[in-house]
């Protein structure tokens, strides 16, 4: 009991000190609120009413969007969200009544169409759950309906729960799926036929570090399409199979990580993510970027290894690293050496992390409330001064979407600013009612339509990407907003989305980096304004500049807008110590009164029940007597053998600290993460 106590303290005081020792940043204000979307504008689709669809966006097929739900795919009008057809494949009866035997409940024993690819214009592959026995079909479909052409097991293509995480994606004719096989779904793999990551092997799909509770850590793999596994034993294993870490942090002496990434977008010059602090951590979320290059760089540099299952994990020397470099992509897997795949199927992890593209978040939000779910991708909205900026929609899990940009970006031409942060939410959108998870987020813009499809378990809501003549009635306020989609028209005097501005320049009024023009005759740089162009104080984070808070009525019902520039405050970390440290000397003290009244009336009311230690003077007497004995007793135990406990310290001469007085853990932690 007094060791596990002793390590746990050590584990929370050094998780404190990550905290105290980053400049942690307030969360970023939004400029604008709604609280509920004029009906108008909002078109609905709701499926089954009787039960839960669990709704999961599949695919898109031009103007039309395929969704996953319970025994049916429904193909919808992006235009309309109506329905244009459907796909309906229920569980077969035998399956049904097994997953029952099994202790499923009946609406866990149906069929959820978790996995759709699109083959050709008129071929899908959709994979189900089907009661807990993964199945998958080939459908051709026509301008009414659906047609079955073959039906295939889906193990490792397919979730056996429907609460079960999946994506997948086809490539070259070929399904690739992460995913979790079994009955138990404890069995993650990556899987292409026949080739999948090795099966209960902790090197590839667990996590390699020691640490205190539960741990998970974002990766990103990579795996050849010209992979086609290994020589004799290796002939169903992934030769090309690399992984690394997503670095998601606030920098510091000890940086604070974001370690759950709950999205990921396809491979572009960038990628976005939305990361959270795990469950039992400080509630937190972040999105983060990262470039497709940089990521591709980390898989050509050094692996880190261990030497025994008890070492630390280290870097492993290149004159260790075989020839052919291992994971790298071979027109002829078959004939790899069995040197250069040993060494691969204990060395998959890298030793470098991807760094994130601006070297912190882009958005930080500190909450106990909610947390980010979902990201979608505006990419390279051009503006009226010729710069383009990504359109972040951030979905959460109390049914909200964030509008954001980083007006500090300036991409002129595709060229991003590598050097600054400076996050602004333009909008805080409610979609559906408080503790609706958002599961998927889509942009749909065309040379007509401008919407955002929101997906929660039950219900698909589309909402204008914006609505600029709603929002501000004047130019200051149009071009306070720093939204790239709404300028300030002067011919028309009004705040408008209107594509006019790309090729009549000069009639319209838009800075995104500052928030304010001197064209606009009630546009004035908010007090303590700092420029986009030059370096902010402190870390670059904002709250908001209350005294200039609006409350407006527009059609939307109320909405909170702060037509301000944010001030940049960082939250004092020797406060938030010195807090903490208080309320931990308190209970300390608390505690030791009430455990001192306890054994004073335990020793005066039932003495057979108190411990011979409770008396003081016994022990004290014992010390004077033997001192050496009770150090003796106190550094070894009962059974004469040392105490080892676990140091989450900072590493000291290149080495780990992380490791027992002979370099062995107290015990090994296993860790499944996709």
């Amino acid at each position: 009991m007094r060791t596990a106590l002793a390590v746990l303290v050590l584990c929370v005081i050094y998780n404190t000190r990550e905290v105290f020792a980053v400049q942690w940043q307030e969360s970023v204000a939004p400029k604008i609120r709604i609280t509920q979307l004029n009906e108008a504008d909002v078109q609905k689709f709701i499926g089954n009413t009787s039960h839960n669809d669990h709704f999961k966006l599949l695919e898109r097929d031009s103007d039309s969007v395929l969704v996953g739900a319970r025994n049916t795919v429904y193909n919808l009008s992006l235009v309309t969200l109506e329905e244009n057809k459907r796909l309906e494949w229920y569980a077969d009866k035998g399956d049904i009544q097994m997953c029952r035997v099994k202790g499923k409940s009946e609406s866990d024993c149906q069929n959820y169409i978790r996995v759709l690819a699109k083959k050709a214009d008129n071929e899908i592959l959709v994979c189900g759950t089907n009661a807990f026995t993964p199945r998958c079909r080939h459908y051709l479909q026509t301008l009414t309906n659906y047609e079955m052409t073959q039906e295939i097991p889906g193990e490792g293509l397919c979730p056996y729960d429907p609460h079960h995480n999946s994506t997948a994606v086809f490539a070259e004719n070929n399904l690739y799926v992460a995913t979790v096989a079994g009955f138990s779904g404890a069995d993650p793999l990556i899987y292409r036929n026949p080739l999948r990551t090795e099966q209960f092997n902790p090197k590839h799909l667990n996590v390699e570090y020691i640490n205190c509770g539960k741990t998970v850590y974002s990766r990103v793999a990579r795996v050849c399409t010209s992979d086609k596994g290994g020589p004799h034993k290796f002939k169903k294993h992934w030769t090309s199979f690399l992984k690394a870490r997503l670095n998601c942090s606030v920098t510091g002496n000890f940086p604070f990580y974001f370690d759950e990434i709950l999205y990921n977008g396809k491979p572009q010059k960038l990628i976005y993510g939305v990361f959270t602090t795990p469950s039992n951590s400080v509630g937190a979320s972040a999105v983060c970027a990262y470039r497709v290059q940089d990521i591709l760089d980390v898989f050509e540099g050094p692996f880190k290894g261990q030497m025994t299952p008890d070492s630390n994990w280290l870097s492993v020397p290149s004159s260790k690293v075989p020839e052919p470099r291992p994971g790298r992509c071979s027109n002829d897997s078959g004939s790899l050496p069995e040197s250069t795949l040993n060494f691969l199927k204990d060395h998959t992890l890298m030793n470098n992390a991807v760094p994130a593209f601006w070297k912190s978040p882009l958005i930080i939000q500190t909450s106990l409330k909610y947390r980010f779910t979902q990201i979608a991708v505006d990419a390279q909205l051009e503006t009226v001064s010729g710069r383009n900026y990504d359109v972040l929609f951030i979905g959460t899990d109390d049914g909200r979407v964030l509008k954001a940009i980083n007006s500090a970006s300036c991409a002129m031409k595709g060229h991003h600013n590598h050097n600054q942060v400076v996050p602004v939410i333009i909008e805080d959108i409610t979609v559906f009612p408080q503790k609706t998870i958002i599961n998927n987020l889509l942009v749909y813009r065309t040379y007509y339509e401008s919407k955002l499809i929101v997906v929660s378990e039950n219900e698909i809501r589309s909402i204008p990407l914006f609505k600029c003549e709603s929002r501000a009635n004047t130019c200051g306020k149009c071009v306070a907003l720093q939204d790239p989609y709404c300028a300030w028209d002067n011919i028309e005097q009004k705040c408008t989305g209107s594509r006019k501005r790309f090729w009549n320049r000069d009639n319209f009024v838009q800075n995104i980096e500052d928030g304010w023009d001197p064209k606009c005759p009630d546009g004035r740089p908010p007090q303590n304004q700092h420029s986009a162009t030059q370096p902010p104080p402190s870390t670059g984070q904002h709250v908001d500049d209350k005294t200039n808070e609006q409350t407006v009525q527009i059609n939307e019902n109320v909405v909170n807008t702060e037509f301000n520039k944010d001030v940049k405050v960082t939250q004092s970390a020797e406060t938030f110590a010195f807090a903490v440290v208080t309320s931990v000397v308190t209970s300390l003290v608390i505690g030791f009164i009430f455990g001192y009244i306890f054994s004073r009336r335990c020793r005066k009311e039932d003495p057979s029940v108190c411990s011979p230690y409770d008396d003081p003077t016994t022990f004290l007497d014992n010390h004077r007597q033997h001192p050496a004995d009770n150090y003796a007793a106190l550094a070894q135990g009962p059974n004469n053998k040392p105490i080892n406990l676990v140091l989450n310290v900072p590493p000291k001469n290149g080495k780990n600290a992380n490791s027992s007085a002979d370099n062995k853990p107290i015990q090994k932690v296993k860790k499944i993460y996709l």
